[in-house]
């Protein structure tokens, strides 16, 4: 047999397969839709027997639906199953709320979210008050795809009846679990318990809340993420270059995309070790991996779809985690101002935000200006207006955002500046993002480039530092094991280790005003592990972040995750952005401060001199004097 007839046999024979297979699924298919009548027909069938009466003799269940018949005549009953368990279920057209009368069952009660027409409908059934029970809603999501509008307003009603259940509520959103997508669970975020306060224990939320759900307390998460930084002393420790540069890749390609796509996805970060299992079977297996920090693991937003397994061959480890700006402290005044010092805008509602003036710039058109993040100085809503309305960037004096600077910011002092310019940018998988603030500096103005005294000393702190050098270093030169530092008002001087230099972060506002709404997304950020305490906390926001080993600065404190890691942007890109080539240089300063000390030195000696002159001609003229009293009485007594 010749290879051709043998492939021509063997596709004539998967043909015939394949026909077969479709006449059987064709049969068993009619068979299906014939086997629904068997019980509608088998009253009828006991009247052609002999011997029997000639009424019909209906079973339970044919009883109960004839009464719902009586009671809701204007139904199609054509279109009303009573196998709910059917796969090919259609919506049913049941729309009379009088079956509640006649019946306490809830699976009648709320029919009619399973039989409404359209998206109106559902509507109005729930603008008058009626909602699903857990049971009808998984079967909603049954009939109905789970991202449709069916689902999805059902789904807000509800969490707006949960969030109504106390004030300790602080959001709830709708998600789902791999393991069972067509069961909703609400994910409830509950706000901490506070001194006098009756917040509501974790228990008691069972009464309030008769749906499936899963609560978690404001800014609590896993201790996943901790766990697995503890276990290693860096996170990207063993990786080969190679490994390291594909990690990357990954990232810049994948970032942007995903941040977009998952809304409760805060921090993408990388790792040589993939958790799994995290409890009592915990595992930590030396693989390569791209990290996700989510709001809460497991648990996907109805929405969405779930994160792959691999990206480009590179395993995927889901964790619990946030991205959250480091901002509040309170300082005291310094005279002239440095960097490092804390720093505020103008109050919010009373409160006032605060952070640290990162360093100083020489602008070609502002002159000395201070350097800081954007939300130091911006409300969360001025961030999103700053993003949405001015595209990202506004500069002095064409935008009403104009702000006071305070040093330090209860504003107890007259401002030592205003603002003059805002950049936020999300950036991409290729290039850096930023949010900053720069202002112009017109009081107390700078004399070095020192810090602050530092009020806490330790072995491991690096003390009194002079960043006078104003050099800058690029992320291509960093590598994963660089020791940094910094000095933020809040810690003041820390240690920590470079992990990773494409991090991508996103920031949810807080949670009572609008979360889940982003206002921050920061793509390829410097991720800053710390040695042996926290390298920054709230209120070190906008510090200056240099290498221990040249004093070359690589970015600015943006925040830190719940994981405890810090993310500096870097600071190539800002000044790019500001069109600065450098950091301010003090030298010049020093030099004429220098300069102006001699001569205010000598000045003070001619002065002296010019005293001592002074005192010269008076004894002079003293001696002049005497001289001439004794010329006289020597006159006299040679008469």
């Amino acid at each position: 047999m010749t290879l051709f007839k043998w492939k021509e046999k063997n596709l004539q024979k998967s043909k015939k397969q394949k026909f077969q297979r479709l006449k059987d699924r064709a049969f068993f298919g009619l068979a299906k839709y014939y086997m629904r009548f068997a019980e509608i027909a088998a009253p009828h069938t006991d009247l052609k027997k002999k011997g029997l009466p000639n009424n019909v003799r209906l079973g339970d269940e044919q009883e109960k639906e004839e009464e719902i018949k009586k009671l809701a005549p204007d139904i199609d009953w054509r279109y009303c199953p009573t196998d709910t368990n059917s796969d090919d279920l259609q919506p049913r057209r049941l729309t009379a709320t009088k079956l509640q009368e006649h019946y306490g069952d809830d699976d009648v009660v709320l029919d009619p979210f399973l039989c409404s027409k359209s998206v109106e409908e559902i509507r109005k059934l729930i603008e008058s008050g009626e909602l699903p029970s857990q049971k009808i809603l998984d079967e909603m999501c049954q009939i109905y795809e789970r991202k449709s509008k069916e689902i999805t307003i059902t789904c807000e009603a509800i969490c707006e009846h949960i969030k109504s259940k106390h004030a300790s509520i602080a959001y709830v959103w709708a998600a789902y679990t791999i393991q069972n997508p067509h069961r909703i669970t609400f994910v409830v975020i509950v706000n901490y318990k506070s001194e006098g306060d009756t917040n509501i224990e974790p228990l008691g939320l069972d009464k309030l809340i008769p749906y499936s759900f899963a609560n978690q307390y404001v800014g609590e998460f896993s201790l996943e993420g901790t766990e697995v930084l503890r276990q290693q002393t860096s996170a990207l420790e063993g990786l080969e270059e190679k490994s390291y540069q594909k990690l990357q890749s990954c990232i810049s390609k994948y970032s942007e995309v995903l941040m977009k796509k998952h809304k409760f996805l805060s921090i993408i970060s990388a790792s040589s070790n993939r958790s799994k299992g995290f409890g009592a079977s915990w595992e930590l297996l030396p693989e390569k991996c791209i990290v996700l920090y989510v709001q809460k693991k497991n648990y996907i937003p109805i929405d969405e779809d779930p994160f792959k397994k691999y990206y480009d061959g590179i395993a995927v480890d889901v964790r619990e985690g946030a991205f959250i700006p480091f901002v509040r402290t309170s300082k005291e005044r310094l005279d002239p101002v440095m960097m490092g010092c804390e720093i505020g805008g103008d109050s919010h509602n009373g409160q006032y935000v605060r952070g640290t003036l990162g360093c100083f710039i020489d602008h070609p058109q502002f002159g000395v200006c201070g350097l800081t993040c954007g939300h130091v100085l911006l409300s969360p809503n001025e961030l999103r207006e700053l993003k949405t309305t001015y595209r990202g960037s506004l500069k002095w004096p064409l935008h009403d955002m104009y702000k006071n600077v305070y040093q330090p910011a209860d504003q107890n002092s007259s401002p030592i500046g205003h603002t003059v310019q805002f950049i936020c940018e999300s950036g991409s998988g290729t290039k850096s993002g930023m949010e900053l603030a720069l202002f112009k500096i017109t009081d107390r103005r700078p004399k070095s480039a020192d810090f602050p005294e530092a009020t806490i000393i330790s072995a491991s702190s690096v003390n009194n530092i002079k960043y006078d050098s104003w050099r800058i270093c690029s992320t291509d030169r960093l590598n994963k094991k660089n020791q940094v530092m910094k000095f933020g008002s809040k810690t003041e001087f820390r240690n920590g280790t470079l992990m990773f230099d494409n991090t991508a972060v996103k920031y949810l506002d807080n949670y009572p005003l609008s979360f889940g709404d982003e206002v921050l997304k920061l793509f390829k950020q410097i991720e800053v592990k710390q040695n042996d305490r926290a390298f920054a906390d709230l209120g070190d926001s906008g510090a200056l972040v240099f290498l221990a080993e040249n004093n070359c600065c690589i970015g600015i404190v943006e925040g830190g995750t719940t994981y405890g890691t810090v993310v500096v942007t870097p600071i190539v890109p800002i000044l790019e952005e500001l069109k600065v080539h450098c950091l301010k240089s003090f030298e010049s300063e020093t030099n004429l401060s220098h300069i102006d000390n001699q001569i205010q030195s000598m000045h003070g000696d001619m002065q002296q001199m010019k005293c001592d002159l002074q005192s010269v001609r008076q004894d002079i003229k003293n001696i002049d004097t005497n001289l001439q009293i004794i010329a006289q009485s020597l006159s006299k007594n040679q008469q």
